[in-house]
């Protein structure tokens, strides 16, 4: 397989494939700038003489800063454009790690390896060839200014090169530094593996206002480097936000709190990688006619969410359902929803005009329920989408969300229940290996006996894609479900925000304790002990008071009072 760069200077030209190759590798000129060092071509993969994966490739000339012009420097002065680069130390990082994965299964191991030669791959050359002069290079400031310094390129190296070393990439453990505001700096150390115990799941727990959801808050602007993450912004406060870069893949925040500030989209960051991170939440940025950004809220955002989820996950069934190790994304929502809620399928409503839809052949029987028409949804059926002449959003209704059928009926369940599973919906269809799922307070919409179902399934499909999880809570079921290594707990002493795990194991343990220790409500008065002590000092002594309560009281409430009649010397 060849890897080809064309001569140019528009950074939004699209790398053609040579007539020559069906299969290649194909680059072009890019001049993004990462900080005053430009290492980014354009990249695009082709097999079979079609298009198949579009990322960028990271290129570092040793002693240069401006990797684009010097190959077209080098074309001017005789080069076929052909890689390797003649007579000249480099190295490069792909920004997206399927590029290794996606190589392998198309051409094979041996194949994909000479590709990563031409290109001199900085992982691959580190790791497994040991070439001392690929290692000086990532050695360098400049190789950790610019081609590491996007979340996907930063995965790619440090974790592309183990599908040629049998090793299996995890996420590993890392420490996130808080710098507070008011100066004061924080770790908090996330601990992912484990030989026994479940540590799949992190928690944050605390009261209100402690700081939870400025952690997460912190832990996405770090990782993308924005807003209080960026460069410049960390430089100035000489703050290392990471022991280590975690080596995640993707981050996918939820929160379905009024109140939250998070990260919505990559639109406005000056990064390439805008699929990197992805919010599900109730606001929404919008521009105006002005080209200024103001954000919204809206209630069908989670809805609207699904349909679109939903579709991603059918898209890259499709896309990359040729990879031995890809995981069904639609059979994983359907395995999980199945027995949660007793739906057989899922379908979304039609719009009321689906015009000429309805002539495709195999057009799939829709059906009705309450006046609306609702079109089972499954691979059959979105591929005959896709070959239709229209828009989908000209025949399905999105505000209406996915919808949940069991024996041809729309099953009917609570809100709490429904936005429960349009997060599943919604973290599959963006997930891959290795994503990190972020969930901010998802006890606002459960109920405790489904916030332990909730942690069930979501399990699950953490261990279907190899990722992990960090939630922010204030829930006591969910904190029982977590070794204690896992729980981070938030407490404030003296005006400072302490963040501890708990010196007894959660997992399994008793919610009591568990409660006393993360909200202090031991030392705390119970409306139930305060009016028993008000009670025995009105009867002089607690058996009066049994006696008056007669049926009324139960073996547990005996026991009270009477302790409480001890401690007053009754």
């Amino acid at each position: 397989m060849k890897v080809y760069y064309h001569k140019g200077d528009k950074w939004r030209s699209i790398p053609a494939r040579l007539p020559s190759e069906q299969n290649m590798l194909a680059l072009s000129f890019n001049n993004w700038d990462d900080y005053g060092i430009s290492t980014t071509l354009n990249a695009i993969l082709y097999f079979d003489g079609e298009p198949f994966l579009d990322f960028s490739l990271k290129l570092l000339i040793e002693n240069d800063k401006y990797s684009p012009m010097k190959l077209n420097e080098l074309c001017d002065n005789g080069w076929d454009g052909f890689f390797p680069l003649p007579n000249l130390n480099y190295i490069s990082v792909p920004s997206d790690i399927d590029f290794y994965s996606t190589l392998i299964a198309k051409i094979g191991t041996e194949s994909t390896k000479v590709v990563l030669e031409l290109i001199r791959d900085a992982g691959y050359l580190k790791n497994i060839l040991g070439d001392e002069n690929a290692i000086r290079l990532t050695e360098s400031v400049d190789f950790s200014t610019s081609p590491l310094r996007e979340a996907g390129a930063r995965k790619a190296y440090k974790d592309g090169w183990m599908l040629f070393d049998d090793k299996i990439s995890s996420i590993q453990d890392f420490t996130l530094n808080i710098f507070n505001k008011d100066g004061t700096k924080e770790p908090v150390h996330f601990h992912f593996n484990s030989e026994q115990l479940p540590y799949d799941i992190n928690v944050l727990i605390g009261p209100n206002g402690i700081g939870k959801s400025f952690t997460l808050k912190s832990l996405v602007e770090y990782w993308l480097g924005v807003d209080s993450g960026n460069k410049d912004s960390l430089e100035e406060k000489g703050h290392i936000p990471f022991d280590i870069y975690p080596n995640i893949s993707k981050l996918i925040l939820i929160s379905y709190s009024p109140f939250e500030e998070f990260t919505l989209d990559l639109s406005k960051a000056r990064l390439m990688d805008k699929e990197a991170y992805k919010y599900f939440g109730f606001r929404k940025a919008r521009i105006n006619t002005d080209g200024d950004q103001r954000i919204g809220i809206s209630r069908n955002l989670p809805a609207s969410d699904s349909v679109h989820s939903i579709l991603k996950a059918l898209s890259d069934d499709k896309k990359f359902s040729f990879m031995p190790s890809w995981k069904n994304k639609f059979d994983t929502i359907l395995s999980v929803l199945r027995p949660a809620i007793g739906c057989d399928l899922i379908a979304f409503e039609l719009s009321e005009n689906i015009g000429s839809l309805e002539s495709i052949p195999g057009f799939p029987s829709y059906f009705n329920s309450e006046n609306k028409r609702y079109m089972p949804i499954n691979e059959s059926v979105y591929k005959m989408l896709e070959n239709w002449h229209g828009t989908i959003e000209e025949c399905i209704n999105f505000q209406a969300g996915a919808v949940f059928i069991r024996d041809g009926q729309k099953v009917e369940i609570s809100s709490g229940q429904r936005l429960f599973c349009y997060i599943v919906v919604n973290v599959v269809g963006q997930i891959r290996k290795d994503s990190l799922v972020v969930i901010d307070e998802p006890e606002l919409f459960l109920h405790p006996t489904f916030e332990i179902e909730f942690i069930a399934l979501l399990k699950k499909v953490l261990k279907a894609f190899n990722s992990k999880a960090i939630l922010a809570t204030h829930s006591l079921a969910i904190t029982r479900e977590i070794p204690a290594k896992c729980i981070h707990v938030y407490h404030k002493r003296n005006e400072k925000i302490e963040i501890e795990q708990p010196p007894f194991e959660t997992f399994g343990g008793d919610m009591q304790r568990i409660s006393s220790y993360v909200f202090g409500d031991s030392s705390t008065s119970k409306p139930y002990d305060v009016w028993i002590e008000e009670k025995i000092n009105e009867h002089k002594n607690p058996e009066e008071l049994i006696r008056l309560l007669g049926n009324e009281l139960n073996e547990e409430l005996l026991i009270k009072i009477l302790n409480a009649g001890a401690g007053n010397g009754n």
